[in-house]
């Protein structure tokens, strides 16, 4: 059992009085923190145009955490690669897996917000096409010395991107995704399947069905079966979900709920979400991992017995959320739940 931190939004919500700079300061402080206590790797998120500025530049800020670590896994959850050219990810991409020695899981989502795609004056409709062609000149960039493509999309003639990644043959590759037609996407082209975590259970298990059956249609196998989860942890539950709440309720309630027109949100019974007023932390509490550590240690346990679940990537530094606090809840996991699953 592997567990990670992340992934790091870097959101500043109205009222918070946190700027961007202390925000990516407390983050990098986290990170260094998260390497010393025994996680294994750390998270970013990607979004554009947001109000609380979440993280717009994955590979920026995957650059200066990898510098300012030695052994942690830097992963991206998800880098919206159809907003992106195909052979300058690839030089980026190859750039930071050599910063950082190879400790890169690259991780890959379409997006489906319309604001982003016009503002990157891209078209939304296609873009899971697109995506497909750009894993195969991603893919071709990275493992030989010069290719050719022609697609529907992208037309690369006689190019030799250099340098190449340092992990050979290229950094692991992670999908995102919640449909039919990425998680055959993930079989397909990546090596493990990440879901939203505004997920209840139940759905990650037919994700999961869906995703076991197309690595068989595609003889893959899976490098792990990861979970994002809302995760905090505290020395009584009640004062690990006071102070979890609000911060939670800005992603489920606040963001989640209000991308519920493109992406349909549903609640703990399993029902659509017509109202975002209507998201409380009681109708989504069975997706969270919030409590304390014998809580923690429970909910874990169902997630592997039911999902067979091998990667915890553990949302803890939530909107708005005080530094210290959140610091306090990391050493808590890691002195109290973690040692657990790793004997």
């Amino acid at each position: 059992m592997r567990f990670g931190l992340g992934p790091f939004s870097m959101q500043s919500p109205p009222g918070s009085g946190k700027t961007h700079t202390e925000l990516y300061r407390e983050m990098l402080e986290q990170v260094v923190i998260a390497e010393d206590i025994g996680f294994e790797s750390a998270w970013l998120v990607e979004h554009h145009f947001m109000e609380d500025g979440m993280c717009p530049s994955l590979l920026v800020t995957a650059s200066a955490m990898a510098a300012r670590t030695s052994t942690l896994t830097i992963g991206t959850s998800m880098y919206l690669l159809p907003l992106h050219r195909p052979v300058q990810t690839a030089e980026d991409v190859a750039v930071l897996d050599a910063i950082a020695e190879g400790r890169l899981i690259f991780g890959v989502a379409t997006g489906y917000r319309p604001e982003e795609y016009a503002g990157y004056e891209e078209q939304r409709s296609g873009r899971e096409k697109r995506m497909e062609e750009e894993l195969e000149i991603l893919i071709k960039s990275w493992t030989t010395e010069s290719f050719s493509f022609s697609g529907q999309y992208y037309t690369v003639k006689n190019l030799s991107v250099t340098p190449k990644p340092h992990q050979h043959p290229h950094p692991p590759i992670w999908i995102g995704a919640s449909t039919p037609g990425g998680v055959r996407r993930a079989a397909q082209w990546g090596s493990a399947l990440v879901a939203s975590p505004r997920h209840h259970i139940n759905e990650l298990k037919e994700h999961y069905r869906l995703y076991r059956q197309q690595l068989e249609r595609f003889h893959k196998t899976a490098s792990a079966t990861p979970v994002i989860r809302e995760v905090y942890v505290a020395e009584t539950t009640a004062q690990a979900e006071e102070e979890a709440r609000e911060g939670i309720m800005y992603i489920h309630g606040g963001m989640y709920g209000k991308w519920a027109n493109v992406r349909p949100l549903r609640d703990d019974a399993g029902r659509v979400v017509e109202n975002p007023d209507t998201v409380t932390f009681d109708t989504h509490r069975e997706r969270f991992i919030i409590g304390d550590p014998d809580h923690c240690i429970r909910e874990i346990e169902k997630y592997q017995r039911e999902l067979g679940m091998d990667y915890l990537i553990c949302w803890m530094h939530y909107p708005g959320a005080d530094h210290a606090k959140t610091v306090r809840a990391m050493r808590l996991f890691a002195k109290e739940v973690m040692p657990h699953f790793q004997h």
